[in-house]
C-alpha cells in the first residue's frame, strides 16, 4: 500500500532475531499531526533532532505498547524517529514489560531508563544519528536474543490468526494448535497484551486497509467488507471508526500502518 514518504522500513538481515519484525525511520518533512494506526505490536523508539553530520539533540526514549485504536502524533519539521517493531506477542518479553499494562499507551523518557537500565544509557550517550541507529539496533537484538520463547502452540496460534487476517474464531485456532480454548485465550492475552477478540479485530482492520489501498485493483467498499471478514459494510464502517477514527470511504492521505509479518 502507499506509504508516507517520511516513513521508511529497512530490510532485515539474516542476523536479525526472529522476535524483531522491522526496523524503521521517520523524519517529519513538515509540521502537523500524523495518524498512527494500530497494529497490535510493540515498538522501542528513540525520538530526536539533528542532521546526520550533527550531534543528537532533544533525545526522548519511548516504549509503545500494543494498540487497538489510532493515535495522533504531533510533529515538527525535522523531528526524527528510529524504531524497532517487535513481532506480535514478543515485545513484552524482549523489553521486560507487561504487554497489557502498555495497551493503547506506553512508557516514556525516564521511565524507560528504569525498564532498560544500561541499555537506555547507551542510547542516551550516542553522539550522532548514525551511532544512535547502530545502538538501538544492538539493544533490540541483545534483548531479543536473551528473551524467553513463546510456547510453540501459542506462537503457532498467533501465526494462524495473522494468516487468517483476523477472520478465524478462537475455537478453530484452539483446535488447530491442540490447546483448550480457555488456556489459549489466557496465553494470547498475556503475550499480545490484547484479547483474542481485540487482536483479531485489529488484524481485520489492517488487512482491509491494504485491500482498499493496494495499487493493483483496489476493492470496492462492499467487496472489501466481505473479503475483510465483516458481516456487512456498516460493520466495517464501525470498526474503521473505532480503530482508525475515519470511515473506509474517507481515509486520511497520510497514515502510518504496520506491515504484515512473515
Amino acid at each position: 500500500m502507499p506509504w508516507p514518504s517520511d516513513y521508511h522500513e529497512h530490510a532485515e538481515s539474516t542476523a536479525t532475531p526472529h522476535a524483531i519484525e522491522a526496523e524503521w525511520t521517520f523524519t517529519a518533512s513538515s509540521d502537523g499531526v500524523h495518524v498512527v494506526l494500530p497494529d497490535g505490536r510493540m515498538d522501542l523508539i528513540v525520538a530526536f533532532r539533528g542532521e546526520d553530520d550533527c550531534p543528537v539533540e532533544d533525545l526522548r526514549l519511548l516504549i509503545v505498547g500494543p494498540a487497538q485504536r489510532w493515535t495522533g502524533v504531533p510533529v515538527a519539521r525535522g523531528d526524527r524517529f528510529f524504531g524497532i517493531r517487535f513481532r506480535p506477542g514478543r515485545g513484552g518479553a524482549c523489553l521486560g514489560v507487561e504487554s497489557a499494562a502498555l495497551r493503547d499507551g506506553g512508557i516514556f523518557d525516564n521511565d524507560v531508563d528504569d525498564v532498560l537500565g544500561a541499555h537506555a544509557q547507551s542510547l542516551r550517550v550516542a553522539a550522532t544519528p548514525a551511532a544512535l541507529a547502530v545502538t538501538i539496533r544492538g539493544v533490540a537484538r541483545q534483548r531479543a536474543a536473551s528473551a524467553s520463547e513463546l510456547p510453540s502452540p501459542v506462537q503457532r496460534a498467533i501465526e494462524l490468526v495473522h494468516v487468517g487476517g483476523g477472520r478465524l474464531g478462537l475455537e478453530e485456532v484452539a483446535v488447530a494448535v491442540d490447546m483448550p480454548e480457555r488456556t489459549l485465550r489466557r496465553h494470547l492475552s498475556h503475550s499480545l497484551g490484547l484479547s483474542f477478540k481485540a487482536y483479531s479485530s485489529v488484524l481485520r482492520f489492517q488487512r482491509t486497509m491494504r485491500l482498499l489501498t493496494r495499487d493493483d485493483h483496489p476493492l470496492s467498499l462492499v467487496d472489501a467488507a466481505l473479503e475483510g471478514g465483516y458481516s456487512d459494510q456498516a460493520h466495517m464502517t464501525r470498526e474503521f471508526r473505532r480503530h482508525g477514527g475515519f470511515t473506509p470511504g474517507a481515509r486520511p492521505p497520510l497514515v502510518l500502518i504496520g506491515m504484515a509479518f512473515d
